[in-house]
């Protein structure tokens, strides 16, 4: 007898549902198209915005401007630069402002502590013309061997300092003063003198054309040898006493030398003798040709002799020796004669004696001249060589 099948339960169990169900959820996981969803769309969409935005930015901080009107990387820089200077000085304000106050405070200090002595020392009158003399004597004189004897200020042996005067007086020199002050911090009511100052100490006089020559000497030497660099005043002291003037003489040979008159200070206009005035650049000379080699002295001279000769439009080009009848070149002896308290007693005999010492020599042609009664300029066109001086 046949049996029949069995029958089988179709139910579905809970286990079996539930591992059913896990592995249809493992395949959705796995699957590419799971992670879309409109909001991370609109995430993502927006993270990219953000950053093209923050890198745009930061590659125009980066990059100059194209535009010429627009600052220039450098300037781009600077402008950095000078906000944090800003920043920093706002933060400091305080700090500098007592800084400031301070610098003045030592700049007054500096300027109270500026010592005036007098120009005449009357303690070295035994040795007025000896190592520093009795003209700012507590200054001592620069010197190269065979050159001048001067002072420049400012200089490293005035640490800087500038040279100033106050008092005009031109009767005793022990009234004017002299003192040494920085350029930041010069006496109170000072007046600055901007330019090149030529300080001349003379113990003789202007007048007189050997002394006054003497004193202008080491200055046309200081000149020389400093690039021809030109003075644009004179102080002039004798015996530390102010003078106003030179003689006319000496007056024409500096304009020729200097190629324009010179300017004598007298400091009009410029107050009571209290007031001090300042040079922004000074050079004292008190040794008149003191120092000087014979070398440098000639060639000091020459310079002078040739300046003349331009001034008076002399010159010595073409001019050929001059022969006697016989063929012998001609000696000429110029004699200059001067009146006055210190001319000749006897002139006639004086001039007597180099006539007939003259006529000895074949070639010998002697001639007579006053130098009051000639120009300058007649006086280089007589010589040719200017310095052949009268008796002084």
């Amino acid at each position: 007898m046949t049996k029949a099948p069995p029958e089988i339960d179709r139910t579905t169990s809970p286990i079996s549902t539930k591992a059913h169900h896990l592995k249809h959820h493992h395949q959705r996981t796995l699957s590419p198209f799971s992670f879309y969803s409109p909001k991370l769309s609109i995430y993502i969409l927006a993270t990219c915005v953000i950053l093209f935005i923050l890198f745009h930015i930061q590659y125009s901080l980066r990059t100059p401007p194209l535009d010429p009107s627009s600052p220039s990387p450098s300037s781009w820089s600077l402008m950095h630069q000078w906000r944090r200077v800003i920043n920093t000085t706002t933060l400091t304000s305080s700090s500098s402002s007592n800084c400031t106050n301070e610098f003045r405070s030592m700049a007054d200090k500096l300027r109270h502590s500026v010592t005036f002595l007098p120009l005449k020392d009357l303690r070295y009158t035994q040795t007025a013309l000896q190592g520093h003399t009795w003209f700012m004597s507590s200054m001592y004189d620069m010197h190269e061997e065979g050159e001048v004897q001067y002072q420049q200020f400012p200089s490293d042996s005035s640490h800087g300092r500038l040279l100033c005067l106050k008092g005009h007086d031109n009767h005793d020199g022990s009234w004017n003063y002299y003192a040494l002050a920085w350029p930041e911090a010069l006496p109170f009511n000072a007046t600055l003198m901007k330019g090149l100052t030529f300080v001349s100490y003379n113990h003789y006089n202007y007048d007189n054309i050997w002394h006054g020559l003497s004193a202008m000497v080491p200055f046309v030497a200081w000149h020389k040898k400093n690039g021809c660099e030109m003075p644009n005043r004179w102080v002039l002291y004798h015996w530390g006493e102010l003078r106003l003037n030179m003689g006319l003489w000496l007056k024409t040979l500096m304009e020729a030398t200097f190629n324009g008159p010179p300017y004598i200070e007298g400091f009009e206009g410029f107050g009571d003798d209290s007031k001090p005035v300042c040079f922004e650049k000074a050079v004292v000379m008190r040794h008149n040709e003191g120092g000087m080699s014979r070398e440098r002295r000639m060639e000091v001279y020459d310079l002078m002799r040739c300046k003349a000769r331009a001034y008076c439009n002399v010159s010595l080009e073409g001019r050929s020796a001059e022969v006697n009848e016989n063929g012998v070149p001609v000696i000429g002896i110029t004699m200059f004669m001067r009146t006055g308290p210190r001319s000749f007693k006897n002139e006639t005999a004086v001039i007597g004696i180099f006539e007939r010492e003259c006529a000895k020599v074949d070639s010998c042609r002697f001639m007579v001249a006053y130098s009051n009664n000639l120009s300058f300029c007649e006086q280089v066109s007589v010589l040719r060589i200017l310095f052949s001086l009268p008796r002084l």
